[in-house]
């Protein structure tokens, strides 16, 4: 089977999930990978889809019109799609697989839209694309959600219910595992510095629990942009600048070496004002697979990632108190840290072991391919 897979940015550090994707499948099937913009420009060695003269038309043509997609885009893509004969092609979020859909009814190439959060919910986002997705949504053989929130959001955005599949990102459990180093009274935080991530209230959470515990340490690792100012900010203005560290970006290794140093994961997950919210994050995954209680918020699919009381703990959005407290409970009882160590890891393994998502992606590829196929 021949897949394309579209993303709409080559190198982004924080889509490591796209990226285990792509390794996944390529043992599955012949691949072919195409990025840049939400109308991928791209093959994944970097070269054009389209044709020098037809790439230079669509861009003129786009800075007239203001549409990504016009005859020069579509044919030479349908072209690409036919040329290469491909047999499905998955869409990473769901503004690439809206801008994709023309393109693959015109080719007859069946098409799986993954959405992965922001995209099913940033009210201008959706305003924006809300007629395009109900195309997407009538022609996609499948609409794939990382997780049943986003699923009930796709619903209710119009998509049919029987098309929706949770799919969620999966993790490595033979690379992220527990180790034998000495775990140290360090809370971690592995994400951007973005609203939805709320840095903000970990930050004054674990203000709290270094009060109670001044040997306590908070690493909370990312790109410096975003919201890294106000936490920067924030966290001088507590004069806590020692005992809240920042490194900066984490290649996947180095993510690994701190969750095995770390006592426990947090991640304060809140929807955002603009309405984008958290799909399943990996992160979140990625610590339980090596054995740390989360402490997070009820929202998006952390709910089924994290277990209350069992994995981890869970709070309302911006409820910094009660996020205070069960981090500091999990400092004060040994007990139930083990168990929660023991009970994390084996939740991944049974529900989120990355190569038990990528065959269920793979299957509903191939799915999609015999339904085009007996038609």
């Amino acid at each position: 089977m021949k897949i394309c897979i579209a993303r709409s940015e080559r190198h982004s550090y924080s889509e490591t999930f796209i990226r285990d994707q792509l390794t996944g499948l390529r043992e599955l099937a012949e691949i072919y990978s195409i990025h840049t913009s939400r109308l991928p420009e791209r093959t994944e060695d970097g070269k054009l889809i389209l044709s020098w003269p037809f790439w230079v038309l669509h861009k003129i043509t786009r800075a007239v019109t203001g549409k990504r997609n016009n005859f020069f885009s579509q044919y030479g893509f349908k072209k690409f799609l036919t040329d290469n004969k491909i047999d499905v092609v998955i869409a990473n979020y769901g503004m690439t697989g809206a801008h994709l859909a023309p393109v693959c009814r015109e080719a007859g190439v069946p098409l799986i839209a993954i959405f992965h959060g922001h995209d099913a919910g940033d009210k201008k986002l959706i305003k924006a694309y809300r007629t395009h997705y109900q195309q997407l949504f009538e022609f996609a053989s499948a609409i794939v959600a990382v997780s049943y929130d986003i699923r009930n959001k796709l619903i209710a955005l119009g998509a049919e219910p029987g098309k929706v599949k949770v799919i969620s990102c999966g993790v490595d459990t033979g690379k992220f595992k527990p180790s034998a180093a000495v775990r140290e009274k360090i809370f971690l935080s592995v994400g951007r510095f973005v609203e939805k991530k709320g840095p903000l209230y970990t930050i004054r959470a674990f203000h709290e629990v270094w009060k109670k515990h001044p040997d306590a340490r908070l690493v909370m690792a990312g790109a410096h942009s975003g919201l890294y100012a106000a936490c920067k900010k924030l966290t001088q203005s507590l004069d806590m600048q020692d005992i809240i560290s920042f490194p900066g970006i984490l290649k996947p290794e180095q993510v690994l070496e701190w969750m095995n140093r770390s006592f426990a994961f947090v991640q304060h997950s809140v929807t955002a004002n603009n309405g984008d919210t958290e799909g399943t994050p990996v992160g979140i995954l990625e610590a339980a697979a090596t054995g740390l209680p989360v402490v997070s918020t009820l929202h998006g699919g952390i709910p089924q990632a994290v277990i209350h009381e069992t994995t981890g703990y869970l709070v309302k959005e911006r409820d910094v108190a009660a996020m205070a407290n069960y981090m500091i409970s999990l400092l004060e009882d040994d007990r139930t840290v083990a168990q929660m160590r023991e009970g994390a890891r084996r939740h991944v393994i049974e529900n989120y072991e990355q190569k038990k998502q990528i065959n269920t992606l793979f299957k509903l590829a191939d799915q999609a391919v015999a339904s085009r196929q007996t038609r």
